[in-house]
């Protein structure tokens, strides 16, 4: 029974031996790999040119040609900049954003209550913009990006929420904005965002027009109604003046007549 264990299940030998070195291995001086070992690393050495200190000023010179590095057309960078494009011309509220080191769990609830009150924050590039705003009105804007930036777009009546709800996330630093086309600063944006609705500034604005001029009109009929007064009033004493010698007429008959009766 032994017999056959040892022929149906062999030991198996080990293919890795170790070996100790029985001398120590000399750091300073190591030993020569071999001759394959020698000829990968001849050809992995990397190989680096003439240092710049080292060239004569003959290489140096570049003639006054600048290189320019060859721009290759991006199909997809160009339908974001169509889309960009768009936003700034259907938004009449542009909020551009400085975005410091924040987690998208943070930035998330701030995400989601813009879309609530119909604000969208999207975040595009440099270049992006760049191409997006070249030759349009809004070619100032490229001044505030430097790389990737966060950008609010909506409508100017919702300014307030916005800022109530940019206090949650204070990574998040406003900059500028653009209101109905005019470029603002952050204290003007707060000016406006503390300011009455348009439709009751309008009503204010119809109620004092009206009454200046139901004013002036009350100022050119004061004379007017004045001299009529003035009329009214005369026409009064004439009729009065008149009523007196025809009640003094009346008067005088009937004294006569009572005369002859006391005679009598």
């Amino acid at each position: 029974m032994a017999s056959l264990k040892k022929v149906l299940l062999p030991t198996q030998a080990s293919f890795m031996i170790a070996k100790r070195f029985r001398g120590k291995i000399n750091i300073q001086r190591p030993r020569k790999p071999h001759f394959e070992r020698q000829l990968l690393i001849d050809l992995s050495k990397p190989k680096y040119g003439t240092p710049k200190y080292l060239l004569p000023d003959a290489a140096l010179c570049d003639r006054g040609e600048k290189k320019y590095a060859r721009e290759i057309d991006n199909p997809f960078e160009r339908i974001l900049a169509n889309e960009c494009l768009n936003w700034f011309n259907t938004s009449k509220m542009v909020i551009f954003l400085h975005v410091n080191a924040i987690s998208m769990e943070d930035k998330m609830p701030v995400f989601a209550a813009l879309s609530k009150n119909n604000m969208h924050l999207r975040c595009y590039g440099k270049k992006i913009v760049s191409m997006a705003t070249t030759g349009t009105r809004y070619e100032a804007v490229n001044h505030l990006f430097t790389s990737h930036q966060n950008i609010i777009f909506g409508q100017p009546e919702n300014v307030a929420k916005m800022f109530k709800i940019m206090k949650k996330a204070p990574q998040l630093v406003i900059m500028a904005g653009i209101i109905q086309d005019r470029l603002m600063s952050k204290n003007e944006l707060l000016e406006y965002s503390q300011m009455q609705n348009i439709d009751v500034a309008r009503s204010q604005l119809c109620a004092v027009l009206d009454s200046a001029g139901s004013s002036l009109v009350r100022q050119l009929s004061l004379g007017q109604q004045a001299l009529v007064g003035h009329l009214e009033k005369h026409v009064e004493l004439q009729s009065a003046s008149s009523k007196e010698p025809q009640d003094s007429t009346k008067s005088e008959p009937e004294s006569t007549k009572t005369e002859p009766e006391s005679t009598s």
